[in-house]
């Protein structure tokens, strides 16, 4: 059973202490006691294909990452996204503005027919309602 480093040990100790580690047979796995219960597995080490591979001060970093109570206040957090949020919404509406004022400079005709696509309710694609030409049934005899 491999050992894990006693440096990396130390530091997630110091990182919290309910924090630990143990071996899964394959991976080692950052595990957090909850104070009841077994511990709950939070993070799996695991190199880029998959593999094995020693904790390392990367993966100090990505749970540091993701504790929720170090960096911004959650005020803030809330804030950032909703602006990023905000952002997205702006730029998709400028682009639909852009793609409604590049139609408009199509003819009458063509722009019918994109919103009605846009819209499922045209008749665009009215493959399944043309009927065949029959010449031998429409055709008057001339004697």
């Amino acid at each position: 059973m491999p050992v894990i480093d006693r440096s990396f040990q130390r530091d997630l100790k110091n990182l919290d202490r309910r924090l630990g580690t143990k071996f899964n047979g394959e991976h080692f796995v950052v595990t957090y006691d909850r104070g009841y219960g077994e511990p709950v597995n939070i993070y799996r080490v695991k190199s880029d294909d998959d593999g094995f591979r020693q904790p390392d001060q990367r993966d100090l970093k990505i749970i540091k990452g993701g504790d929720l109570a170090v960096g911004d206040r959650m005020e803030m957090r809330l804030k950032k996204m909703a602006y990023a949020s905000e952002v997205i919404r702006r730029e998709t509406r400028r682009r639909v503005k852009d793609e409604i004022r590049n139609r408009l400079k199509d003819s009458k005709h063509q722009l019918t027919r994109w919103v009605g696509d846009r819209a499922n309710i045209s008749k665009s694609n009215a493959e399944f309602r043309r009927v065949p030409h029959k010449p031998g049934k429409n055709v008057v005899a001339t004697i």
